[in-house]
């Protein structure tokens, strides 16, 4: 991206926080149920950034399809032989399915089918609002659709907030299958407070708008703490974080990591929160546990890394 156009992103981002910030500050004083509603939306909705030409040229080679998950509509994509075993891939928020492409064609090299796609409010796919509690539900309800079709997942790969939600998943349904865990954030409820540092909202508000939530979806957010929420299950996993990452700490991939019984951890330099996705050695790392050809090394004892010590930005 030209330096010109990121400068100018950069300044339009900071003015969008200042009037959000001016916006919440005003409301929470005069009109505390405005505030939680402004909050509550301002949480929820991630940007739909346009894909790239590299990433629908990606989509172009797919077989696309259409996922029901209630009255929203997920769009799926499947690559390679219908009679293979399936790897499902899971963006992470503000992503799009093609985000992950790197990982096609050397999952495919190695046996595999692909699935990937685009997440509720993401991408090709219906809604606006998004939450962790989506990306789960739309998780079940591609794996749904896809074994209706006769076929078996082995392996799930999730980036950031679609790794956090492949965790959930997990745990939540016992599914005997493989797991990669891409820079995964540990906590939503930190994460709200990191949040809502950033835009000023008081903690009344940030309460009040997880505890509409909370109501709303039918599931309190403790249910979906890392590494916690993680403590039974018994998948296979290997975690992979950029020591650089910038946005979520690589602390939290290691507690994680350390959390889920058995898990190994690969640790990347350079690569930052996304540009991890790209790296064909990455690539490589993932099929390789896929197909269990490489014993990776577990995480760090205590006392080799510093501890999780800033909130985990789910993004």
């Amino acid at each position: 991206m030209p330096a010109a156009t990121m400068n100018s992103t950069n300044v339009r981002n900071a003015l969008h926080l200042l009037r959000y910030r001016a916006q919440v500050a005003f409301t929470s004083v005069l009109a505390p149920d405005r505030a939680v509603d402004t909050a509550a939306r301002l949480f929820t909705t991630p940007p739909r950034i346009p894909h790239t030409a590299r990433e629908l040229e990606l989509l172009a080679t797919g077989t696309r399809f259409e996922v029901r998950d209630g009255a929203l509509s997920l769009m799926a994509w499947r690559f390679g032989r219908a009679d293979r075993p399936v790897v499902l891939l899971s963006h992470g928020w503000g992503g799009r399915g093609a985000q992950l492409r790197t990982f096609v064609p050397v999952l495919l090299e190695s046996g595999y089918q692909v699935v990937l796609f685009d997440h509720v409010g993401h991408g090709h796919s219906g809604g606006v609002a998004s939450t962790l509690v989506h990306f789960v539900r739309g998780l079940e309800a591609v794996a749904r659709h896809v074994e209706s079709q006769g076929a078996r997942i082995i392996g799930v790969v999730g980036h950031s907030l679609g790794a956090a939600a492949a965790g959930a998943w997990l745990n939540a349904n016992g599914r005997d299958m493989r797991a990669v865990l891409i820079a995964p954030p540990t906590s939503l409820e930190r994460y709200s407070g990191f949040f809502a540092r950033k835009l000023g909202i008081p903690e009344r508000i940030r309460s009040a708008m997880q505890e509409r939530f909370e109501r709303a979806l039918g599931q309190p957010w403790k249910d979906f703490e890392l590494p916690q929420s993680v403590a039974n299950v018994r998948a296979p996993a290997l975690v992979i974080h950029d020591l650089a990452d910038a946005e979520v700490a690589a602390a939290s991939g290691i507690a994680l990591a350390r959390a889920w019984p058995g898990a190994r951890f690969v640790a990347t330099r350079g690569l930052g929160h996304r540009g991890v996705l790209r790296d064909a050695g990455v690539a490589r790392d993932v099929a390789d546990f896929i197909a269990n050809h490489v014993v990776f090394a577990p995480p760090p004892a205590r006392g080799d890394a510093h501890s999780f010590g800033a909130p985990a930005p789910i993004l």
